[in-house]
């Protein structure tokens, strides 16, 4: 096991969620009922993603509240689908949106450093999410580019440098939509970063894991910012191209 790193208290953010749905009743109905609930201001979009073969599908969108009041909501929402004649299953994702509550660090986020900060693996395969269209890892992007590398002659901080090219790149794997950390949203006029790792069959009664797994996501984006865990992600890279450079790449949570 890696050494566990010892991380302050998380860095205050704002969380707003997408559940995709599949219901026996409208669509209206059911976002009364969930604002009733759960004490938000959601709204029903149309998603054409969804395939619950139920009647109505669609995805109820939240706006962002501050982390603590997101999570209860979060509860509260999940428990609201437990009881209606909801359905979940693979077609179905649970995107967590994820903004520091101050302004100025968004712009601060290392994109390339924060997606392999994430383990998202762990959580795609933990949902059953790892073959899902709609949230590809970007590890295996990041393990394409180290494909038969030399490794004698490997440069991690050169491939650091080639991975923020790739970036900034509007084409690239890493900052598409279905990425399963889309860093593409940090472009945007108000910056935050989605996670699309979670959702699938029944999650609705995974309520632990979700908390813990965006938990996870908040410590991973407050590891990217500065220089302080730039040694993890270079050991990372190393492992992953397949020079082990003595220790396992662990990354703490």
């Amino acid at each position: 096991r890696g050494h566990r790193l010892r991380m302050k208290k998380l860095l205050p953010k704002h969380i707003g969620f997408e559940f995709e749905i599949g219901s026996s009743v409208s669509r209206r109905t059911v976002i009364n009922k969930f604002n009733k609930y759960t004490g938000w201001k959601a709204k029903a979009t149309s998603d054409p993603s969804i395939d619950t073969n139920m009647k109505h599908q669609f995805e109820i969108v939240t706006p962002p509240v501050p982390f603590a009041e997101g999570i209860s909501k979060l509860k509260k929402a999940l428990k609201f689908f437990q009881t209606e004649d909801i359905k979940t299953n693979y077609s179905t994702g649970l995107h967590v949106n994820l903004s520091f509550a101050k302004s100025g660090y968004n712009h601060d986020i290392d994109a390339g450093k924060l997606q392999i900060l994430v383990d998202d693996l762990k959580w795609l395969k933990k949902f059953d999410r790892i073959e899902n269209e709609y949230s590809c890892s970007p590890k295996i992007h990041l393990g394409e580019m180290l494909c038969g590398v030399n490794k004698k002659k490997f440069n991690v901080e050169k491939f650091i440098h080639k991975l923020q090219e790739e970036i900034d790149d509007d084409y690239s794997d890493l900052t598409e939509k279905y990425c399963a950390v889309n860093i593409g949203k940090l472009f945007e006029n108000k910056p935050y970063v989605e996670y699309r790792a979670l959702g699938g069959k029944n999650y609705q009664w995974k309520i632990n894991d979700i908390v813990k797994a965006i938990r996870e996501f908040s410590k991973a984006m407050d590891m990217s910012l500065g220089g302080r865990y730039d040694y993890l992600v270079k050991r990372y890279i190393k492992n992953m191209a397949g020079i082990v450079d003595g220790q396992p790449a662990i990354i703490p949570h």
